[in-house]
């Protein structure tokens, strides 16, 4: 009896649970921390270029079933989204940040827009789903406590990379740099369809030439045979980074992972 009645309860919780829906990885990285158990959690964009991805059939169903739909803001259809379900949208930037990141828009990767906007997300959910109320908020608390403690060891790890130059394959890393003091980030892409120049190209070799830059940076998930080519006639080293998560387990998981790797370029060449 004592296993039936188990089953029930857990039956119960999985079908009155809160679903929401992200459109990307990070976004269900930090939904995670702070849902738990309690929220069935959806990703619309897996391993796929999100700049350049089109809902589909599927997708409309997820969203409409859903009880809360989170998106960054860059994505082509996000405001046919929040035009569609006005009351159950939440964009990262609304409300919080200004609107200044034209040319990049990976807000998530500056931990301190995080702990803001998941102290958004935690009201929000508290809501919907006020049962849950004080397990989200102790899981917030949880969440920025570490996200903090951890922000300082960031800082100090990064000091080599002060006044280096970072280029990318397309800018990612801007809001990153701002909050880590980091050296200047070149971009040579948008993302968005939009190629290489002849400026960048020509700003590129002054650089190499001059010794500040040896590496590109690219991510694992953007198409940039592009700049593949480039890097080699440069003879530049080609660094991949995963900025949307899809191989980390925790959104800590994922700035520690962007640590990683650019801490390679502070390294003495072979």
């Amino acid at each position: 009896m004592r296993s039936l009645s188990t089953i029930f309860l857990f039956f119960c919780t999985f079908v009155f649970s809160t679903t929401v829906v992200v459109s990307i990885k990070p976004l269900e990285l930090i939904v995670r921390e702070i849902g738990g158990e309690s929220c069935n959690v959806v990703c619309i964009m897996k391993n796929v270029n999100p700049h350049l991805y089109q809902l589909k059939t599927n997708d409309l169903k997820l969203l409409n079933e859903a009880d809360l739909i989170v998106l960054v803001g860059f994505e082509e259809w996000a405001e046919k989204v929040r035009t569609v379900f006005p009351n159950k949208t939440l964009v990262f930037a609304d409300g919080i940040f200004k609107k200044d990141f034209e040319h990049d828009e990976h807000l998530w990767l500056d931990p301190v827009n995080v702990i803001v906007f998941s102290y958004v997300l935690t009201t929000r959910l508290s809501r919907i789903d006020p049962k849950y109320r004080e397990s989200f908020w102790s899981k917030w608390q949880n969440f920025s406590k570490n996200l903090l403690e951890r922000i300082y060891l960031w800082y100090e790890r990064l000091r080599p990379l002060e006044n280096k130059t970072i280029v990318e394959a397309h800018p990612a890393l801007t809001h990153f740099a701002k909050r880590f003091n980091l050296g200047e980030i070149f971009g040579l892409e948008t993302g968005h369809e939009e190629g290489l120049t002849m400026k960048k190209i020509t700003e590129l070799a002054s650089l190499v030439k001059k010794g500040e830059v040896k590496h590109i940076f690219v991510d694992e998930h953007v198409e940039s045979s592009t700049i593949l080519n480039l890097a080699k006639q440069l003879n530049l080293e080609t660094i991949e980074l995963d900025l949307m998560g899809y191989e980390v387990e925790s959104y800590l998981n994922l700035i520690d992972s962007i640590v990683e790797k650019l801490l390679l370029i502070s390294k003495p060449s072979k």
